[in-house]
């Protein structure tokens, strides 16, 4: 009896310790529970179905003769195409409504988060009633033009049907092109290509990659164990995970800036570097990037229209394009990058992409300008500092690229 008794007041000193952690906790660190727990369910994949967004970091990627690059098949949730999910090859029918969505990991998170909103306004629509909306993504990380132009190529070469395409970019057709340039690559080459292209690597840049590799596997093993309850409710166990995560996240960033550091020291081939391209200055290379961008819309549009397809090019919202929206203070701490901002990419190019995409209207393409579909969002809607959104802000863009395609039926 006396040990039940001193097992109770043990239990019952353990609790009270527990609860005033707790209570300190939320007291001193003032920690956003909503905000963080949000974070926690986004990265360890808020639809279970599928991999998460952006998820093309924790792949294997592999060399692929026309795309650029793609998944390695043999991962989890990626089909034989390398692609996230359904494979691409599929064929019409009267009973359903094949939608294809090309682009980068922003695009493929319109995917996985935006599809609830995108099919239900699909589905309300007349035309559309009573047909199942098939969606499918050929959209990857890092994918820019003119990849998604060959791969809308390659895949009708081989004989996919689809009814609509939808085309969600802009963002890394800017970014990544800048990026190739700075590592002495086509701009047009796909993004980090100067590590795709090697055929080997010498030991130290092996090593590093391993480091990289260990770290993402150690992040998505602390998303596993803390994404479920009740680590959403208690402020000590979620300022844990995000301590930890950041650990990992730190030595994930220093091992790849090592490697990048390692490989510019290392003199390209032309396999790496390609074809050289020389600007006047940087406003005429972002021109370039535009137009480059502009033309393989055009062709997409083109190659659309030959087989019936219905083709809807949406430029991405950013938050470094001036004016388009009033970031909150939470946006400010998570999704704000002062270098990036600095080097100006977005408040150069992005103007000229929304006066080319008024152009590829004229010239007939189904063009929308999405940069200013936030503008009076007073909550938060950007998740990272490069270009991703929370679960509401991919639907808000799901529900918008749904309207146009209605308002066009």
């Amino acid at each position: 009896m006396l040990l039940l008794k001193r097992l109770a007041l043990i239990a019952v000193a353990l609790v009270a310790s527990l609860a005033l952690l707790e209570l300190a906790t939320r007291a001193v660190l003032r920690l956003d529970r909503v905000a963080v727990a949000e974070r926690l369910r986004h990265q360890a994949g808020e639809v279970e179905a599928a991999p998460r967004p952006q998820a093309l970091e924790d792949q294997r990627v592999m060399l692929h003769p026309y795309f650029g690059y793609v998944v390695d098949p043999r991962a989890p949730g990626i089909n034989a195409f390398g692609f996230f999910r359904d494979p691409p090859l599929t064929t019409r029918a009267a009973d359903r409504l094949v939608v294809a969505i090309f682009g980068g990991s922003v695009a493929d998170q319109i995917f996985v988060l935006g599809q609830p909103a995108l099919v239900a306004a699909l589905q309300a629509h007349p035309p559309f009633a009573g047909r199942r909306i098939e969606l499918l993504s050929t959209a990857l990380g890092g994918y820019k033009q003119p990849q998604q132009l060959l791969v809308l190529a390659g895949l009708l070469a081989l004989g996919a049907q689809f009814d609509v395409v939808i085309n969600l970019d802009g963002f890394n057709e800017i970014d990544g092109a800048a990026d190739n340039v700075q590592d002495g690559v086509n701009p047009y080459f796909p993004h980090n290509w100067h590590l795709h292209a090697r055929q080997g690597l010498d030991p130290e840049s092996a090593a590093l990659l391993g480091r990289m590799a260990l770290a993402r596997e150690a992040r998505a093993a602390l998303r596993e164990r803390f994404a479920a309850w009740p680590v959403e409710h208690s402020a000590v166990l979620l300022a844990l995970w995000e301590g930890l995560d950041r650990r990992h996240l730190a030595a994930l960033r220093a091992a790849s800036a090592a490697l990048d550091a390692r490989l510019a020291t290392q003199a390209h081939g032309p396999q790496v570097s390609g074809p050289p391209v020389e600007f006047a200055d940087s406003e005429g290379m972002f021109v370039d990037f535009v137009e480059v961008w502009a033309r393989a819309s055009l062709a997409m549009s083109n190659l659309c229209r030959g087989q019936g397809i219905q083709y809807f090019h949406f430029l991405q919202p950013n938050q470094y394009f001036e004016g388009s929206k009033v970031l909150t203070d939470e946006e400010r701490r998570l999704a704000w990058d002062a270098d990036v901002a600095e080097a100006g990419r977005v408040a150069t190019a992005y103007p000229l992409l929304v006066e080319r995409g008024r152009q590829l209207a004229a010239q007939g393409v189904e063009f929308v300008d999405l940069t200013q579909l936030f503008l009076a969002e007073e909550g938060t809607i950007y998740a990272d500092a490069c270009c991703h959104y929370n679960a509401r802000g991919a639907g808000l863009v799901g529900d918008a690229i749904a309207q146009s395609i209605v308002a066009a039926n």
